[in-house]
């Protein structure tokens, strides 16, 4: 009975892609966070280069996350 009510199929993909966006956005924010620790350590040891790309990576971080999120408000908008 609940099998005609419910498309277990969708729901399964529903739950699969919800759970690999969270973990995916979770690790690329820790990430970020992560390497904007390191840029502020590497600054205050005078390590330029280093702190320069502890700093890119940071910006990277932030912005594929940012960009997942409008990707899912775009995507469920339009659904």
């Amino acid at each position: 009975m609940i099998g005609a009510v419910v498309d277990t199929s969708t729901l399964a993909k529903v739950v699969a892609y919800s759970l690999a966006a969270g973990v995916g956005i979770a690790v690329i924010f820790g990430a970020g966070v992560s390497s904007a620790a390191a840029f502020v350590e590497a600054w205050r040891e005078r390590r330029t280069a280093a702190g320069v790309a502890w700093a890119a990576l940071a910006g990277v971080c932030v912005v594929c996350a940012l960009g997942t999120v409008v990707l899912g408000i775009v995507v469920m908008t339009t659904k």
